[in-house]
């Protein structure tokens, strides 16, 4: 893929050009009191007037070194960009950064432009300007009217070392506040643009379509790319399985813009970061959004992507609260067990349990019965498999602001609860699992700063001769920027057979992340080692956390030994 990037000879004195995608915020022009509104532009298939663009960049800075043709040091990070179109001689006047250059129709490289883009090159013998503006973006299939990606970069060349800074940038003409929808949900086609570097590495672009989901009353999106990568100096390529661009985050509740999170993934590692966007277009049909990315081996990454409505299109499922198409669900038990929910619709999923000796299968309205806690809704059905019949009750924590315990819109649980009959007589079976919308790790691998959650544990609790419906409290306190979290459990136990509650103690566990995923904690007491737990994230921006937990009490313990298995939901 050449469009939008090329490589110059990469002997002394001269440079390696790298053209790429990224984004930040700035832009928009004002007019002098007193005086009349400038005229803006309908669209940008026609340019009528002088404008300042409101658009959103990022701005990559990189050091090669000429001989090896490798990175030797690069950051990323958003910047405020301006550019601005002058209608009388069709030029463009752009900085960001304290960098400032205007490229006009006698700077166009023909022999890189075309009808998908127009490419300008500018030098004065120590900076080497090249923008390229798209018309339509790399491989797009959809026209756009309103937002176009731009890339800009400085080489500056000393001795066999040169220094890049890469800016990309969406811009156009931006959504008034008023035309952003505040229900429902849509999902647009995106094509992205991006460039990579990494010390001791062959730098290299990457390109890819695939698709962005909004849920508009919840004010959440997320996107995903699938991306072919290029070499910038052998120009061999690379494509399939976890090369991508993925983003969540949130939609601004005051105007058409949105920002979260982003993550690369490619042969040269993983980075993430922040991305900041908006729509575009009298009815939001356009969006655009630029992003960067570090990681700690020095990756550095910049890029954007640029969409349209695609009704054709469904949207993914962002929130438990809303969800418009099937969806199957990994469920995660203690002990590293899995399972599966498989949502149909309102009304119908299947359930599959973590081991062979357990019956699950299919669930319908007409399996409801009383709960007796309204915050669940329950269910009993008898399944039948090779070794007889199971009578089982499956009981989901309600999402939603409706449940009045703790309020979750990505993450839910649920306890099933059979009996097996064995030659020793019958054993009664309880299981609590966590099941939801996972944050993908990658997409946390770049976030610094720290978070407390608070919430609640379920489980059950097994003495031998007494067991225990287990409830309590949670908190989980993160720290991002450090990769490591702690918390802690309080427990209280009510007898099956009626009694008094028996109050368990307080626990306590402390681990590290890894890539932006949660690694497993002991839980210990006073010191000594009794279980442990797996905290996994959910939500675009890992607003929530669940963990599903075992442990066994010590024997000084106000019930003497008794397994305790559960899961423990917090919210931030």
């Amino acid at each position: 893929m050449s469009r939008g990037i090329w490589l110059r000879g990469l002997g002394s004195g001269s440079a390696l050009g790298l053209l790429l995608a990224l984004g930040g915020c700035g832009g928009g022009g004002a007019s002098s009191a007193g005086s009349a509104p400038p005229r803006t532009n309908a669209s940008l298939t026609i340019l009528q007037y002088s404008e300042s663009f409101t658009n959103d960049a990022t701005t990559a800075a990189v050091t090669f070194d000429l001989t090896t043709k490798t990175g030797v040091s690069g950051s990323s990070g958003a910047s405020a960009l301006t550019i601005h179109y002058d209608a009388a001689t069709q030029s463009y006047s752009l900085s960001v950064d304290g960098r400032s250059q205007s490229f006009a129709p006698a700077d166009v490289d023909a022999s890189k432009s075309d009808a998908g883009e127009t490419t300008y090159h500018k030098s004065d013998g120590v900076n080497r300007d090249y923008l390229t503006l798209f018309k339509s973006p790399p491989g797009a299939t959809y026209p756009l009217q309103y937002v176009a990606q731009g890339f800009w970069q400085r080489n500056v060349v000393t001795g066999s070392q040169q220094d890049t800074h890469y800016s990309a940038f969406t811009y156009g003409v931006a959504s008034p506040a008023a035309a952003i929808p505040r229900s429902g949900t849509a999902a647009y086609a995106i094509d992205t643009f991006g460039f990579a570097s990494k010390p001791g590495q062959e730098p290299i672009s990457f390109y890819g379509n695939g698709s962005f989901s909004v849920d508009f009353a919840a004010g959440v999106f997320s996107a995903q790319a699938f991306t072919t990568e290029t070499k910038l100096v052998s120009g061999s390529g690379l494509s399939g399985g976890g090369i991508d661009v993925m983003a969540t985050g949130r939609l601004s509740s005051s105007d058409g813009t949105f920002s979260g999170t982003a993550a690369y993934q490619g042969q040269l590692g993983i980075a993430g970061g922040p991305l900041a966007g908006r729509f575009y277009g009298p009815a939001a049909q356009e969006l655009g959004a630029s992003f960067a990315g570090t990681g700690a081996d020095g990756l550095a990454v910049a890029g954007s992507f640029t969409g349209s409505r695609d009704a054709t299109l469904t949207p993914d499922n962002l929130t438990l609260t809303n969800l418009t198409r099937p969806q199957l669900f990994y469920i995660r038990f203690a002990n590293t067990l899995y399972g599966q929910l498989n949502w149909q619709n309102a009304d119908s999923f299947t359930y599959v349990p973590p081991t062979s000796d357990l019956y699950g299968g299919q669930f319908t309205s007409a399996d409801k019965i009383a709960s007796a806690n309204a915050n669940f809704t329950a269910y009993r059905k008898t399944f039948t498999g090779i070794s007889g019949s199971e009578d089982t009750m499956l009981e989901l924590f309600k999402p939603g602001a409706g449940n009045s315990e703790l309020a979750l819109t990505y993450l839910s649980f649920g306890h099933w609860a059979t009996t097996l009959t064995d030659g020793t007589g019958a054993h009664p079976i309880d299981q609590y699992f966590v099941y939801g919308l996972e944050t993908p790790g990658q997409l946390l691998s770049g976030r610094t700063g720290s978070a407390h959650y608070q919430g609640i544990v379920y489980g059950i609790g097994d003495g031998g001769a007494m067991r225990y419906a287990i409830t309590g409290s949670s908190h989980f306190d993160v720290n991002f920027s450090a990769q490591s979290y702690s918390g802690g459990l309080s427990l209280n136990g009510a007898p099956k057979g009626g009694g008094s509650s028996v109050n368990f103690g307080s626990y306590d566990f402390s681990a590290g992340l890894a890539s932006g995923q949660t690694q497993p904690a002991a839980i210990t007491q006073g010191g000594q080692t009794l279980g442990q737990i797996n905290p996994v994230f959910y939500g675009p921006d890992a607003q929530e956390i669940g963990a599903p937990f075992s442990l066994q009490t010590p024997s000084s313990g106000p019930a003497g030994v008794v397994a305790i298995t559960g899961v423990a939901v917090a919210k931030r």
